[in-house]
């Protein structure tokens, strides 16, 4: 019965939108999305993003159109970014976890959704977002499990 009303609960949630997420971010800072590049990466008006949470698939892997459209539903035209615990990956990209105008964790709802896997390295949310990915695997969420 239990799985019942997690599946129920992630598929409505997927459907209806989300209106909360358990990481936040009381003082991120605001920039303009420019473009979603792909399933975790924007450019904004402070240079390209990568989204320190996650790890998403690439082009011509399973779910890799799938997470890039989530993301631009997601973002819309402006996004917060909480810095991570390192602020540039190997490719000069600014690292952070973003979140929606209204506060949503774009991170957390994608792997909560199974559009993309937790970002396992380093990261101050990285055991909460591991745990969320573990679950999503036992729901078989979204179109990576």
């Amino acid at each position: 019965m239990r799985l019942l009303a997690l599946s129920l609960f992630f598929a409505l949630t997927a459907c209806a939108g989300v209106n909360k997420t358990n990481i936040s971010c009381e003082d991120c800072f605001e920039v303009q999305v420019i473009r979603v590049i792909d399933g975790g990466t924007l450019d904004t008006s402070r240079g390209v993003v990568r989204l320190y949470g996650v790890d998403t698939p690439e082009g011509g892997q399973p779910c890799a159109s799938e997470s890039t459209k989530r993301l631009r539903e997601l973002a819309g035209d402006t996004i917060r970014l909480e810095v991570g615990t390192r602020t540039i990956d190997q490719y000069g990209r600014m690292l952070a976890y973003v979140y929606s105008q209204d506060g949503i964790s774009i991170d957390e709802v994608l792997i909560r959704e199974g559009m993309t896997e937790a970002w396992t390295r380093d990261g101050q949310h990285r055991d909460y977002l591991v745990g969320l990915e573990q679950d999503a695997k036992r729901q078989e969420a979204g179109c990576l499990w």
